[in-house]
């Protein structure tokens, strides 16, 4: 069992395969590693430590450093280069379309153009569809980061188009079991199959026939929280509470804004979002109060921020306001919630 690095984010750990072969391959091409973990604050002496956990949002953020550095979203990892806006332009294409299969075919005849022939396949066996990655140089990617990295993108993107997780039947990789394979559980939930003539996932084929359920403005949201959602856990909520929630939680403190900046954002007016929000059994004010509520518990049991500040934090400008609000929400003070709840600067998992 890992150590977790003290001051985890909201969007859950990884493992620190991903960052340490992140940090390798930016070593293996000439990037200057350590200068990105110092632009980014992460702490050198956490590389090659596969027990310890990191958050997944330093996973997300150091390869998306590589992204705009390179200017490749394969980071070198491939034959050809993949050009950055690659994958948003794939979503473009594909949102427009009525049922997921046509989406996943549109997207893979598109990057069979990009990168080269048959990169992407989707072929049908019996009750399973199965979606291929063809990796043409696999010494290009001795840790397999590109090949986990290219799986996750397609698994996470079609459950995102169909606003519906779909489950794996196996997922399938040419290589042995990896020193992380634990965590394989929660990025591939199914069976694993090793050393197999090509890396892809299986699920069942009456999903292809789906219809997307999304549109231009949420696929900018789903991008613009790319590659983290990624390495977030697999999860079946697309819904607009959701959707809410992750913006609300982007910037608490301005949780003081009104329905209508959301509404704006979110490509609606307000009564819109409104009755979108009560059809879901929720509204505005309720999920503003489960993000402020969810963060204030986190902050108060895993870091040694001061009372007021973590009032300031979530919008909060009188802290005794947020003591009055925080009793409401678990029916004890904040200083008392924390002398309970107060965890230890590295925990077990």
């Amino acid at each position: 069992m890992g150590a977790i690095m003290p001051q985890q984010g909201e969007n859950g750990t990884a493992a620190n395969h991903f960052l340490t072969a992140l940090y390798r391959q930016s070593k293996r091409i000439g990037v200057d590693a350590d200068a990105i973990l110092q632009q980014l604050n992460i702490p050198l002496n956490i590389i090659d430590k596969p027990n310890v956990r990191v958050p997944s949002e330093l996973v997300a953020h150091y390869q998306k450093a590589m992204w705009d550095l390179l200017g490749d979203e394969s980071m070198r990892q491939c034959r050809y280069p993949i050009k950055s806006g690659t994958f948003n332009l794939m979503g473009k294409l594909t949102v427009h379309q009525p049922t997921l299969e046509k989406a996943l075919r549109l997207g893979a005849r598109f990057y069979n153009l990009v990168v080269h022939d048959d990169f992407i396949t989707l072929r049908q066996e019996g009750d399973n569809a199965i979606l291929a990655v063809s990796i043409l140089e696999p010494e290009l990617d001795p840790e397999y980061l590109f090949s986990e990295i290219c799986l996750l993108a397609w698994h996470r993107f079609a459950s995102w188009l169909i606003a519906d997780a779909i489950p794996l039947t196996e997922t399938r990789f040419f290589y042995p079991a990896p020193r992380h394979v634990s965590e394989y559980a929660y990025l591939y939930p199914g069976v694993h199959k090793f050393e197999c003539n090509e890396l892809a996932i299986v699920f069942p084929t009456r999903y292809l026939a789906n219809p997307v359920k999304q549109t231009d403005a949420s696929l900018k949201s789903f991008m613009e929280r790319c590659p983290l959602e990624l390495f977030r856990h697999f999860e079946a909520d697309y819904s607009l509470s959701t959707e809410l929630k992750r913006m609300l939680a982007r910037d608490l403190a301005n949780c003081d804004a009104s329905i209508d900046t959301f509404a704006e954002l979110l490509h609606m007016n307000r009564r819109t979002l409104m009755r979108k929000l009560k059809d879901e059994g929720t509204s505005f004010q309720k999920i503003k109060d489960i993000v402020r509520r969810d963060k204030a518990i986190y902050l108060l049991a895993n870091q040694s921020v001061p009372i007021n500040k973590i009032a300031e934090s979530i919008g909060y400008s009188d802290p005794a306001v947020f003591t009055r609000a925080f009793r409401g929400w678990s029916g004890i003070s904040p200083r008392e919630y924390r002398e309970k709840h107060r965890a230890s600067p590295v925990t077990n998992t």
